[in-house]
């Protein structure tokens, strides 16, 4: 499994992995419902507080940036990331969007190098792959960042559904850390790192019938699967997989 700080960032400076990343990840109706969700959460955020200054840290090769480029218009937008090959793979996508203007940073999110501000920070597949002193690491580092008032959204993984979903799973499904959490830890965690305002948007809701149906169905329509797994999502009910974590500076 990989874990840890070196281990992370040496499996993302690889140039196949970088190429790959979405369609092995967010292609299959249910990854892109995933990223529909995440997408629609951010966005709505820059809608609503009308950031200036933007950061995505670890962007990988933009998935999220490259979905809300029409709403980062006008803004000063950086991505920042640890991996050149995940950077080239940025630029490019995001020159083809054809909208927008980027700034694009290589360095540490342990060691982040900005002196200025931002008023939204959000970064996705990051922090959820670290145990908590780390996690409290970049907490501060993002506490550094974002102005008082501004807003920080990342993922978290709820350990009451994903637990016995990992438990089952056959050895090496699993390939990264993830730290399994309730609200109350997200909560506590981000008040100590000086955050409040702190909602959580469940993704994935129902999550067994959305991997039969990912099973089952995707195999022969995709169309059908990803309709259906927006109703079932929608829906609610019950735990969801994972959260959109919104919260702001204090």
């Amino acid at each position: 499994m990989i874990r840890g700080t070196t281990g992370l960032r040496e499996a993302y400076r690889d140039d196949q992995v970088a190429r790959s990343y979405i369609d092995e990840r967010f292609r299959q109706p249910l990854g892109a419902l995933l990223h529909r969700r995440q997408v629609d959460v951010v966005r709505g955020a820059i809608e609503t507080h009308r950031p200036h200054r933007v950061l995505e840290i670890a962007p990988g090769p933009a998935r999220v940036t490259s979905g809300l480029d029409a709403v980062l218009v006008g803004r000063s937008v950086t991505l920042v990331d640890a991996s050149a090959q995940m950077l080239a793979e940025a630029r490019l996508r995001l020159r083809r969007s054809g909208q927008g203007s980027y700034g694009f940073v290589q360095a540490d999110a342990f060691n982040l190098p900005f002196a200025e501000p931002f008023d939204l920070v959000y970064s996705f597949r990051l922090i959820r792959h670290f145990e908590f002193a780390d996690r409290a690491r970049l907490y501060a580092q993002i506490a550094r960042l974002v102005r008082p008032g501004g807003w920080l959204i990342f993922d978290a993984v709820n350990e009451v559904v994903s637990a016995p979903v990992r438990a089952a799973a056959p050895p090496g499904e699993y390939a990264h850390y993830d730290a399994l959490l309730r609200p109350d830890a997200i909560r506590d965690e981000l008040r100590t790192a000086g955050f409040d305002s702190i909602s959580l948007h469940g993704v994935q809701h129902r999550y067994p019938l959305l991997a039969q149906l990912q099973i089952l169905v995707a195999p022969r329509s995709q169309a059908v699967a990803r309709g259906a797994m927006e109703i079932v999502d929608r829906l609610g009910g019950g735990e969801p997989l994972e959260w959109v974590v919104t919260c702001r500076r204090g």
